[in-house]
This record gives structure tokens, sequence and C-alpha cells, in this order.
């Protein structure tokens, strides 16, 4: 039996809690805030999609930064472990298979996941500590011995599982102080970027389009001359572009954000060929070529992209040949420039954070410290929008709770 303290109430922490108090061993959770789960209250716009319904294999498809690091974790802990474990406490859940099989609690509510969290945690004999900041460990001869906490009290115990999350939603608790303290004694920090974060962009006419949402776009971009894409809806907004298909591809474009401006691709009606949409703006001769439009695309963006080439009022058999290219190639082919993000604040997850190279992946247990764990997002892994960050924090708890 050993004493383990477990810093961060959050989704990472509280399974880490759970798995090692399953162990017999005497667990603390210290968490800063006056409540537990705060950053997973808003998880699905607060309907809690807290994982994917999709075959474990291919969750490593959805990973944006060291999957080989989450073989063992998530193939340990896969999410039908995970779903199981969730019913078996009495938690409802509903696939949504059209929206990318995200996983929701059944009422669509994230605290009933939380409560379950909570009660799991009480079968565990989890003392609970709120509103206690950690701000140093106790390190003796590269072995923890304990925390200190922000009145100065220490807290002695033979292993510290650090589950504090990255640097996203400062208000939710997860502000990066962490980093400082593993920094100070021997871990490698990444750099922090925001993933998942909506994008701005360069052009300015884009702010007339404001509000407009579309469908099933195809993002691209490349990296030394090879070609990503990614697809999924999109919102056009004042400073840039949103919606899932941009926030998947901030995540794979925020290092090279780094390095300067990025040149986006969009293309609006990926499955239409270039001449089915010649056919339709042509269709009828004596319409406004607006009109034609509507039955493939929303009129507002039709009307956005008409205006911009000063061709709102012209009819289709007023329409020469290059301008009718254009709108296509605005159709297919949108160039925008990437100049940034919205910020570190307002992305969904971290990117960055302890190096995987010093974190034993089959433990969790860090390489330079003897009986410090890591899990969640303080660690240098990330993954597209769906449910698997969410799972990868479970399954990295889990797999620290099991070996302390």
């Amino acid at each position: 039996m050993a004493k383990i303290i477990v810093i961060g109430g959050g989704a990472s922490g509280m399974m880490s809690a759970i798995t090692a108090g399953k162990n017999n061993n005497e667990v603390i959770l210290v968490e800063r805030n006056g409540e537990l789960g705060r950053k997973l209250r808003a998880t699905g716009g607060g309907r809690c999609n807290f994982t994917n319904y999709r075959n474990i294999e291919d969750f490593f498809d959805k990973i944006v930064n060291n999957k080989k690091f989450l073989f063992s974790s998530l193939y340990t802990f896969t999410n039908t472990n995970l779903i199981d474990l969730f019913v078996e406490n009495g938690l409802d859940y509903h696939v949504e298979e059209e929206n990318d099989y995200k996983v929701y609690t059944g009422s669509d509510r994230s605290e009933d996941l939380i409560e379950t969290l909570y009660k799991l945690m009480v079968k565990s004999k989890v003392h609970i500590m709120l509103g206690k900041k950690v701000v140093d460990l106790i390190i003796e001869e590269s072995k923890v011995k304990g925390v200190i906490l922000d009145s100065g009290e220490k807290l002695l115990c033979d292993k510290v599982i650090v589950s504090t999350g990255g640097k996203s939603f400062k208000a939710t608790g997860s502000d990066g102080s962490m980093y400082g303290i593993l920094s100070k004694y021997g871990h490698t920090i990444v750099d922090q970027k925001p993933a998942l974060v909506p994008l701005t962009i360069d052009e300015t006419w884009i702010k007339q389009m404001q509000g407009i949402s579309m469908k099933d776009v195809a993002i691209s971009w490349k990296i030394k001359k090879k070609k990503f894409e990614k697809r999924g809806d999109m919102l056009f907004t004042h400073f840039g572009i949103s919606g899932p298909a941009v926030l998947i591809t901030s995540s794979y474009i925020n290092k090279l954000l780094l390095d300067g401006n990025v040149e986006l691709s969009l293309d609006y009606l990926p499955d239409v060929d270039r001449d089915v949409i010649s056919s339709v703006i042509r269709e009828n001769p004596n319409k406004n070529i607006q009109n034609n439009l509507k039955e493939i695309l929303p009129q507002n963006f039709v009307r956005g992209i008409l205006e911009k080439l000063n061709l709102a009022e012209a009819k289709a058999n007023e329409l020469k040949k290059a301008q009718e290219i254009q709108i296509v190639d605005e159709i297919k082919n949108m160039k925008l420039t990437c100049n940034g993000t919205t910020g570190l604040n307002s992305g969904m997850v971290t990117s960055g954070g302890v190096s995987t190279k010093e974190i034993d992946s089959s433990t969790m247990m860090s390489k330079k410290i003897d009986g410090l764990y890591l899990t969640g997002e303080v660690i240098d892994v990330d993954a597209e929008t769906g449910g698997y960050n969410l799972q990868i924090a479970f399954s990295t708890g889990f797999l620290a709770g099991s070996n302390v």
C-alpha cells in the first residue's frame, strides 16, 4: 500500500485517482478549483462528448502529435472499457453516428459524467481536497517525496500523479503553472500552442460573410509541397473562420504559423465537379446567377462571393467565360491567408507540454523523477475534435493509476 497524491481534478486526474484507489492505495486528489471537472463541464458544448465510438485502432489517425506514445495507454484502457465502466456505474450514453461517432452522456449533461466519476472516487476511498493549489514538488535525490500547497502546507507521499492540464481555458484552472515546476526539476517542456482553435484570416472582405455556416467543406494546405486536407462544417466569423473543420485544421498548422502566414484552399462543394457548377450557373440564362446557384449553395454565401466579384446583379446570359471561371474558383478553390489563431485561451486543447521522450509510455512514469507520473493534457499529445482528447485523458490516467 502506497500513499498517492494526484494533482488535478479533471478527467485524467479523476481516472488516475479512481484506478490508484482500487489497488488499495491511500489516494489524495488535490484540485485548485472549488469543484471537480470544471473543463469537463464545457465539453461538447456542455453535452459532454466524452469519447468516440470508432474502433480503437482508428483513433491513431485522429491523433496529431506523438501517436506512437499513446499505443500502450489507448490499448490498455480503450473507449469500450471506458463506456463499460460508466454503464456499470449507472451512466447512460448515446452515439451520434452521423456526427463522427461522437459519444455523449444519455442526458446530454456533463454533470452526470462528473457525478459518476465522483461516485467512483468515493468507492475507491479517494480523499478529495478542493480549493488547494500545488505550487511545488518535494524532490530528493531525483525521487518525489510530496507536494507543497499554496498555504505552505507540505503533503508527504510515496508517489505523485500530475494531471494539471495545459494552458487553454485559463478560467478552468489550466494556467500552465505546473510546466515551470516540472522544468525546474529537469523536464523538457515543448512550447505550448493553441490547438482546436479558430483561425484569423488576412483578407478583410470575409467580414461580410460573418455568421454564414457551410456544410462539409474541404480545407487543404501544403507542408513542403505535400498537400493535406480535412473536411467538415465551418463558420465565417468577424475575425476569420471557425467550426469543426477549421478547429481540426488549426491543430495541424499551428507549428507552421510560427514561421509566417499559411495559405488555405477551401472547396465548398468537394463532391461536385467544376463542370457541374458551371452548368448550374448557366441553367436559367435569364435569371440572376445568385438565383441559379442557390439551388446548390446557401444564398447568403453565394451573395457574398458574387459581391466580392462585383457580379451580384449579373444574369447568367450576361456572364463572360472568364467570370464564370472566377465564380467556380471561389467555390472550388477559395484562397484564404491564415495569419494566426485566436490564442491559447480560446483553444479547446493545448499542443505542447512535457516531452513524451521523458515519460515511460507503458506506465506514464517520468524518466527523470522516480515516482512521478504524468497524464493527459500536461503531456505533449493532442488529437482532433470528436472525443479523442478526452479518451487520451482517461486512458493515460488509467495507466498511471494502475502502475503507481
